[in-house]
């Protein structure tokens, strides 16, 4: 077995030793291999072999083969003819107008939610930046990518705007693995989550200019983590 195998064999057992708790054994290989494709451990254009999985994750076929036609209904991954599935690709022509898109989206839901946001939704988005900082502190990513992802599912659900929520799922289902290096490297973990906090603090104080503004700042921070993930990825 080679060397890159073996380490990720490795980090594919860690990753499934953290989903433990999701019990069925679908739901388990589901989870993992989701995080995998999140965390980098599987790369875009890395193909998922059905049976190396398997044995990666120490269980039968059956349930990765229903994880992996699950990640494919929700593109995570991509069926490719005489290849297989694999993670898909993006360009930087995709990254830059993702990002472009998302940080209007995501701006104007920060805005309307320092707007509309009750005091209990805005005690849950501080108890969400709060699991964000103990997963840094922790350098757990899999757990700091949840809270982010719960984070802005939080400030889009404060807009209290009907169809934001399905315009930036739908932007994301056409590149699931975006946000892949939005905490690396770790320099990168660090300054997002203090953009996270800054947001949170503009839309307790009701301060919708502010908040407007972190939002589209934090999504240009995160674009220009990507690119240069993007760049060192094609040089490796």
């Amino acid at each position: 077995m080679s060397r890159a195998l073996e380490e990720r064999r490795t980090s594919l057992m860690e990753l499934r030793e953290r989903r433990a708790h999701h019990g069925a054994a679908a739901e388990i290989a589901y989870w993992t291999i989701r995080d995998a494709i999140r965390l980098g451990v599987i790369r875009p254009g890395e193909r998922l072999v059905e049976v190396e999985l398997a044995a990666a994750l120490d269980m039968s076929r059956t349930p990765v083969r229903e994880a992996l036609r699950r990640l494919e209904a929700e593109r995570l991954v991509e069926n490719v003819p005489r290849r297989g599935l694999v993670v898909p690709t993006i360009t930087i022509d995709d990254l830059i107008e993702i990002y472009e898109i998302r940080g209007v989206l995501e701006g104007l839901a920060a805005r309307r939610a320092a707007q509309r946001m009750g005091p209990a939704e805005i005690d849950a988005l501080r108890e969400t930046v709060e699991r964000m900082e103990r997963a840094l502190a922790a350098n757990d990513l899999a757990a700091l990518g949840e809270a982010s992802t719960q984070f802005h599912r939080l400030v889009r659900s404060g807009s209290r705007h009907a169809r934001l929520p399905e315009l930036i799922s739908l932007l994301f289902d056409s590149h699931r693995s975006v946000g892949l290096h939005e905490f690396s490297p770790a320099e990168r973990a660090v300054a997002a989550v203090q953009e996270h906090r800054a947001i949170y603090e503009a839309i307790a104080r009701r301060d919708e200019e502010a908040a407007e503004r972190l939002a589209r700042e934090h999504s240009q921070n995160a674009l220009r983590a990507q690119i240069i993930a993007h760049h060192l990825s094609e040089g490796s």
